[in-house]
């Protein structure tokens, strides 16, 4: 009985290996659906924080823009187009792009439309925010995670990328001063 029941549990565990490797073969192969589904179009709705010639920083993706990308304005009843000279530092912005991002940190990936949002709470946002950045004269802000807005204040976390430095922000809507970290 004992031999029995070890040649079972053998059998059973021999069965089970081999149905694993053919489970790792097929998950080595990417399925066409998959490649499909990584490819579809996606948005990143945020802040721009730091804009070069050929890239923009919106919340931790770097945006790669290249002179195929269209660059359109909404003021909240319309849209209407714009150029890439339009594009600066704080606006709050919509990104659609396609396909995934590259696995890096700040993540990286190509711009298809860049929206710049121009509705009048859209603006505040943006003002007060740029009013921060001019301030504390920060370069290259990476934001960790959407802003949050709270009575008349907009508040974000955010890594200074040129002193490693994370801390939480708050700024008032109306008179642009803010904290930082609690201060």
């Amino acid at each position: 009985m004992k031999k029995l029941t070890v040649l079972m549990a053998s059998l059973l565990l021999l069965a089970a290996c081999s149905n694993d490797q053919g489970a790792q073969t097929e998950t080595e192969e990417p399925k066409k659906e998959e490649v499909a589904a990584e490819q579809k179009e996606m948005t990143e709705e945020g802040f721009i924080t730091h804009v070069t010639d050929s890239q923009i920083l919106v919340n931790n993706i770097y945006f790669k823009i290249t002179d195929s990308v269209k660059v359109q304005s909404d003021d909240g009843s319309s849209t209407s187009d714009a150029k890439i000279s339009d594009i600066r530092t704080g606006m709050k912005v919509n990104v659609d792009y396609k396909g995934p991002l590259a696995e890096k940190f700040p993540m990286e990936g190509e711009a298809g439309t860049v929206t710049i949002l121009l509705d009048e709470e859209s603006k505040q946002h943006s003002e007060a925010l740029q009013a921060f950045i001019n301030k504390e004269k920060v370069s290259k802000l990476l934001m960790m995670g959407q802003p949050i807005v709270r009575d008349n204040e907009i508040g974000f976390l955010f890594s200074n990328m040129e002193t490693g430095s994370v801390s939480e922000v708050r700024v008032d809507l109306d008179t642009h001063e803010y904290t930082i970290g609690g201060k």
